[in-house]
């Protein structure tokens, strides 16, 4: 078996040459097109692509910008990006005996999804569409000795503060800094901040860095008292995980979206990097910090996203071994992986209706046109 992220299509000739089942793994929320991989449904009027910045919750003019996106996302992966997958796979492969990309990806037995419903919201799922959200999170561990002793000795709490792994805090514009400077030295809690340089200037004495931080472990304890954040899936689902809110900072891709579903759930509050000044930053810590409900809602959601048959590992796992078991997932495939994109979008159907409408239409406006034609021609032998 093979069991590869989407984006990660060149793994797929390989699959086919063996005759082995695909697993498929979305580190994101999936797209439409990826639920189209192994049939299952996204429904435009309450399912929101990942790179939009809706909720479930949508408008008119949001459905629209939603349906319209995700359309020419598909047309967009079909036209240019598939066609030119398939020239490189041809060509460093040296075969022309390949199936297509579109077919080869439809094999796909089984969907892992790194997502769960207590952190979004509900949509329809294929029997091969499993949610495994949390699965990268362990039991927590020892933490260190310095941060064992800072953690326990911070009588007003401490906020956690990190970018992730793609994103440096020290690549921050200096105005920037300073705002959260200026922001940090009036508040009482201790400021355990992931900066990857080797010293940060300036700081203030409540502000202690660190160029690596055992995340997850630090947010399982009881004085951590909020998460600075920039939205990515991971560093979300593990402060979920711990019941910890949020101020979330997304920059690109899916931490908008993130950021979006988890404000819409009352345990965060989102900023944008562009309107961040001392007052702004201030104003979102002190209404995380001092409003019971954004912890109220983190703890709830966390026992939701807790409230589950298997732990998500066990679940990964379980699914794994029956596609291995089954030499595929045959009982779950839906006869929506064999329908094209615009099948499953129904804009055939939608296109025959439409010609069932307007052919009638066409035909009556010809049939005025040649007796308008004629009477033309009737009345200009009348005046010969």
């Amino acid at each position: 078996m093979i069991i590869e992220e989407f984006f990660s299509e060149c793994f797929l000739p390989l699959a086919h040459r063996l005759r082995i089942p695909v697993i498929g793994v979305a580190t994101i929320s999936p797209t439409s097109w990826m639920a189209d991989i192994v049939g299952s449904p996204s429904p435009y009027a309450y399912v929101p692509d990942t790179f939009l910045w809706y909720t479930d919750r949508m408008s008119f003019l949001q459905r629209l910008h939603n349906a319209a996106f995700a359309t020419l996302s598909k047309v967009a992966r079909e036209m240019y990006y598939k066609p030119r997958l398939e020239a490189v796979l041809r060509q460093y492969l040296n075969s022309t005996a390949l199936p297509s990309v579109s077919d080869m990806e439809k094999n796909t037995s089984v969907l892992l999804s790194n997502t769960h419903v207590s952190m979004f919201f509900p949509r329809p799922l294929s029997p091969n569409y499993i949610e495994i959200g949390g699965v990268h999170i362990r039991p927590p561990q020892k933490l260190p000795q310095y941060f064992q002793k800072l953690l326990d000795d911070a009588k007003n709490g401490v906020i956690l503060f990190s970018l992730g792994s793609n994103l440096r805090s020290s690549d921050m514009p200096e105005a920037k800094t300073k705002a959260f400077f200026e922001t940090f030295s009036k508040m009482k809690q201790i400021i355990l901040w992931k900066w990857e340089t080797d010293d940060l200037e300036g700081k203030p004495e409540n502000v202690k860095t660190e160029k690596w931080l055992p995340q997850s472990d630090i947010m399982a304890h009881d004085n951590v008292r909020l998460f600075i954040t920039h939205g990515g899936l991971l560093s979300m689902t593990e402060a979920v995980h711990h019941g910890v809110p949020l101020v979330v900072v997304p920059f690109f891709g899916d931490q908008h979206f993130n950021a979006r579903q988890a404000e819409r759930l009352g345990y965060a509050v989102r900023l944008d990097f562009s309107n961040i000044t001392a007052d702004s930053l201030t104003w979102a810590l002190t209404e995380v910090l001092n409003s019971p409900s954004y912890r109220i809602r983190a703890r709830e959601v966390s026992r939701i996203f807790h409230d589950r048959p298997r732990a998500p590992l066990e679940e990964a796992v379980w699914w794994t071994e029956y596609v291995v078991r089954h030499r595929g997932a045959t009982a779950l495939r839906s006869a929506g992986q064999d329908l094209c994109w615009y099948q499953i979008m129904l804009l055939d159907v939608v296109a025959a209706a439409l010609a069932a409408l307007c052919l009638p239409s066409l035909a009556i406006w010809a049939g005025f046109k040649a007796l308008s034609a004629k009477r033309v021609v009737s009345d200009v032998k009348k005046n010969e």
